[in-house]
């Protein structure tokens, strides 16, 4: 269900900055959510409106989840332009590490790739 709502995106949204900056804001959201998570931080019930608060962001974590992962997998399958190796490497990062895989390849891989996607882009341009 998930990619199939990523066949609707183009590729050249998957390299834009707008793209990028939804993928790092979700990865963030995602590393910062791991504590509570896995139980490892326990919250305080304060009322109603706390409540509401740590259910709104769980919910953000849930999505962010998702979105990074499901995004991370659509770029390694249309774009990814890493040797065979690499992408085997990547494939298992991303099956074992779920999203911690889909941050790592993030940081790694995708900005990487899309900084010199965007330079090849300026450079075609200005010719």
């Amino acid at each position: 269900m998930l990619l199939f709502c990523w066949w609707r995106i183009s590729d050249d949204w998957l390299v834009s900055r707008a793209a990028v900056y939804m993928f790092a804001i979700a990865a963030l959201i995602s590393c910062a959510m791991t504590p509570f998570i896995f139980g490892l931080l326990k919250i305080n019930d304060f009322g109603l409106l706390s409540r509401i608060l740590w259910g709104s962001a769980g919910v953000l974590g849930s999505l962010s989840v998702f979105f990074l992962w499901s995004g991370m997998w659509r770029y390694w399958t249309r774009i990814d332009e890493s040797s065979k190796a690499g992408r085997r490497f990547w494939f298992c990062i991303l099956i074992v590490g779920v999203w911690y895989g889909a941050a790592l390849y993030y940081g790694l891989v995708y900005v990487p790739q899309v900084k010199t996607h965007w330079g090849n882009r300026t450079e075609a341009a200005s010719e």
